[in-house]
């Protein structure tokens, strides 16, 4: 008789980053709010477009997946970031969303601040992975291992591991 082999399953974190464009409006849709319908008549969905999620929030069409992991209790949604005095820049934006830091030009990126805690001696190979073209700079920092697929296609991956 074979043994079954249990591995242990950590928790996760998996922080989705819609760079190039993304509207958070059009992601996550206020639908039943008239006022969404009256000021993106030109660049909002319609409505019956979207795919409710709660009694007042829809995803946009083409994320389906979002809703179903919504639904399974293994995503959660936060509204409402933001930083006080902001100076309007994309730019300077960009650069706190990724470093939380305010005040200064920052060199690390938050998540690799948060995997460095995690895993201080580097011992696990992948801690963290980015799909996507480049290492956005969040997961940025000396001594952090931070893994940067831009296209799954010509990665391979040993799921029966």
């Amino acid at each position: 008789m074979v043994a079954e082999k249990k591995t242990k399953k950590d928790p996760v974190l998996v922080v989705v980053q819609l760079s190039g464009g993304n509207d958070f409006l059009n992601t996550v849709i206020p639908f039943t709010n008239g006022i969404y319908y009256d000021v993106r008549s030109y660049v909002g969905h319609k409505e019956g477009e979207s795919l409710p999620f709660t009694d007042e929030l829809a995803f946009h069409p083409n994320a389906e997946p979002f809703r179903e992991i919504y639904n399974q209790g293994k995503m959660a949604i936060v509204q409402g970031i933001g930083y006080e005095n902001s100076s309007r820049s994309h730019f300077r934006a960009m650069d706190i969303w990724h470093t939380c830091e305010p005040n200064a030009v920052a060199t690390e990126g938050w998540l690799a601040k948060v995997i460095r805690e995690i895993d201080p001696n580097s011992s696990n190979p992948l801690t963290a992975v980015s799909f996507g073209k480049g290492l956005p700079r969040a997961l940025a920092a000396p001594g952090v291992i931070a893994t940067s697929v831009d296209n799954l296609d010509n990665y391979g991956l040993m799921t029966s591991i």
